[in-house]
């Protein structure tokens, strides 16, 4: 135990973790001038840092372990989705459209977690592809970007505001576009997996029941010599 909390990468993924509510108080407060909203961009900067370099770490002096693993999946839905709760209905878009992205977010991390689970009790990993990797940099870049319009709007009617609010939610449509290729790519391919194993078990199965039919066969001939 000891060794999990003085592994630097579980430090890392935790951190991740504890910053998600300052990241909500900081985003909530009123204090004047956006500096809230501000700050919890930083902290939500900083986290998704912890991100990239806690995995790097772990690789390169071998601390992977089952807790960094479980905890590392969990950190990042806590702080991406929690942002985008923040961000999406802060004004930016119709609620209607907010609630759909959330909702495709959501559900698709749903969906692969227990596609997960189902693997995991067949002893199968079925690695993360790329879609969800790029799908996560643009949901993350995409808060920081509607984060950053958000503080602005407190302070400036510039033009310019409103267009990083578009560049914002133009990102975070892609992202959610991404979520949804990439559920479908890894549901194709865990249903590969999972049923082409079942066939193969299956297949095991009818060979033993032949060469225990055979043995049989041959027992009762020996039998009645």
């Amino acid at each position: 135990m000891s060794k999990i909390k003085m592994n630097v990468p579980n430090i890392l993924t935790m951190i991740r973790i504890f910053c998600t509510p300052i990241i909500v108080l900081m985003f909530l407060l009123p204090i004047p001038n956006g500096i809230g909203v501000f700050v919890a961009l930083g902290i939500y900067i900083f986290g998704c840092f912890t991100d990239l370099i806690d995995g790097k770490i772990a690789r390169k002096y071998n601390l992977i372990t089952d807790f960094g693993k479980f905890m590392d999946q969990i950190a990042d839905k806590f702080i991406t989705t929690t942002a985008m709760i923040l961000v999406l209905f802060s004004g930016v878009t119709y609620t209607w459209l907010a609630v759909l992205m959330l909702l495709v977010v959501v559900l698709r991390d749903i969906l692969i977690s227990g596609i997960r689970m189902v693997a995991a009790n067949k002893n199968f990993v079925i690695a993360a592809d790329i879609y969800g990797k790029v799908k996560s940099l643009f949901l993350d870049v995409a808060n920081m970007v509607l984060m950053l319009y958000v503080g602005l709007r407190a302070v400036s009617n510039a033009d310019f505001v409103g267009i990083v609010r578009y560049i914002g939610l133009a990102i975070m449509i892609v992202g959610v576009v991404l979520s949804i290729i990439s559920c479908v790519n890894y549901t194709m391919k865990a249903s590969k997996v999972i049923v082409g194993e079942a066939s193969l078990k299956n297949n095991e199965d009818e060979e033993n029941d032949r060469s225990n039919s055979s043995e049989k066969t041959e027992d009762d001939k020996e039998s009645q010599k």
